[in-house]
Formats: structure tokens, C-alpha cells, sequence
């Protein structure tokens, strides 16, 4: 085992203060919550998590700033948060699990990319600006509860194909932040001319615009392009290798380390 993976578990102040040692920006921030909202969202979908995110930054304490950064789609539009608020504190709500894109052309520079595009998207006034303003309800969720029971995995895609054309529309942000993550991957490859394998569901691509923003935090967990590294609950950071074992440690009762 390698030495950096040798002091897990950790807790999650060691974990934020050396995050440089074992975060790379655009890492991918899969998340649940306790939260009504969550719970509705992981049931009507049958998966484990509700909300996804990528890391922006992370601490530099030479460079004088200690805290690391998920860029996020929520319900006011594109947002910096730091991860200290999702994770920190004596009693955190919100549990996450990392995960990560590797391959050859995936260098610092396409991520950075990734990052600019996504929240130059927003404040030009990209169509996902309009779906990312809208908030949860839970309408949307019992609708789409309905189509997950009668109409198989592909529920989604298909509710927000019917829903961009109405004149109120239903699309939670939870979701809006999957396929916002999807499109930023896959376009900024395309605008650097890179042929990258960056699809989050096999075949993939930008001209499957309601399948991009269809896409699921859950979907992405079962992707056969990320490798697993991290899950975090209740104080305590843990080396995972597979959504299996993500999710077990999630599922944990108690506070088992």
C-alpha cells in the first residue's frame, strides 16, 4: 500500500488540511444528505447519491489560502463552496465520495479548461443558466418517481426532454449538476481539439444534449471511466477502490471507523 494511503482512516481536519496531498482539481464530488430533498431524490431514482460537484481547488497553504473548493450547480446557478462546509464541523450532514477521471491528455491544463468553460457558460447566459436557477420540488420528484416505476432508467432524460418545452418546468438543480459536469468535460475537449475518452456513459457525446443533462449523480458512480478513491461520513475520511465499498462505508452504522 502506498505510504499517503497508509494513515486511513483519517479524520477529516487531517484530510482538509493536507487536501493537496490527496485531491487533484477536478476530481468529481459525489454527495447525499439526510436531508427530505436528498432522500426523495436517491429514492426516486434508486441510487445512492442526490448531488455531484468537481473540485475547483485545492489548499495551497505556500500560497497563503488553506481550504479546498468544489465548483457546484445549485439552485441560485453556479457557486465556489468550500468542501470544510460540506464535510467539517462536529456534526456533519452531508456524506461524499471521490472519484476520479484518469487517462492520457488529462493534464492540468484540460481541467482547467473544464473549470473556466463551466462558469463562463453561466454568466453568458447558457441555456443551463436557466435550468440551474430553478429549485427542487418536489412535484418534480413524484413525477419522476412515477417514471422510474412505469418507464425504466431512461426516466430522466426523457423528463427533461418533455420539460424544456413547458412553460413551468420541473428540473432540479441535483440533477442539472451531473449533465452541467457531463457537458463540461465533453466540451472542453472539443474546444482544445483533444480526442479524450471523457464520456460518462459509454457512446456518449455532445450532440446527446437531453441524454448529457439527463445524467445522474448515481450514473456517473457507476461509470466505467472513474476510479474510486475516497468516502467521507461522520468525521472520517476512507480509501475506497470501488463503488461497492464507497457505498458500504456509507451505509455504516454507528460510528464505526
Amino acid at each position: 500500500m502506498p505510504p499517503e494511503f497508509s494513515k486511513f482512516p483519517m479524520t477529516v481536519k487531517q484530510f482538509l488540511t493536507e487536501s493537496d496531498q490527496h485531491l487533484r482539481v477536478g476530481d468529481i464530488v459525489l454527495t447525499r444528505t439526510r436531508a427530505i430533498g436528498s432522500g426523495l431524490l436517491r429514492w426516486a431514482m434508486g441510487g445512492e447519491f442526490s448531488h455531484s460537484a468537481l473540485v475547483f481547488l485545492t489548499a495551497k497553504p505556500e500560497e497563503g489560502f488553506y481550504n479546498t473548493f468544489i465548483l457546484e450547480s445549485v439552485a441560485p446557478g453556479v457557486g465556489v463552496a468550500n468542501l470544510r462546509d460540506y464535510i467539517g464541523g462536529r456534526y456533519p450532514a452531508t456524506e461524499i465520495a471521490v472519484l476520479r477521471l484518469d487517462g492520457e491528455g488529462l493534464d492540468d491544463a484540460y481541467f482547467k479548461r473544464v473549470r473556466g468553460l463551466m462558469l463562463d457558460h453561466i454568466k453568458t447566459g447558457y441555456d443551463y443558466s436557466r435550468l440551474v436557477r430553478l429549485g427542487l420540488t418536489l412535484v418534480f420528484g413524484a413525477r419522476l418517481g412515477f417514471a422510474v416505476a412505469s418507464g425504466g432508467g431512461n426516466a430522466l432524460e426523457r423528463a427533461v426532454r418533455k420539460t424544456k418545452s413547458r412553460s413551468r418546468k420541473w428540473v432540479p438543480p441535483q440533477f442539472i449538476c451531473s449533465g452541467f459536469i457531463q457537458y463540461g468535460l465533453l466540451k472542453a475537449a472539443d474546444l482544445m481539439g483533444r480526442k479524450l475518452d471523457v464520456a460518462l456513459k459509454q457512446g456518449m457525446t455532445l450532440a446527446h444534449q437531453d441524454e448529457v443533462l439527463g445524467i445522474t449523480p448515481d450514473e456517473i458512480s457507476l461509470s466505467h471511466r472513474v476510479t474510486w478513491c475516497f468516502a467521507v461520513r461522520r468525521g472520517w475520511v476512507y480509501r475506497v477502490i470501488s463503488r461497492d465499498e464507497a457505498v458500504d462505508v456509507l451505509n455504516m452504522k454507528g460510528n464505526s471507523q
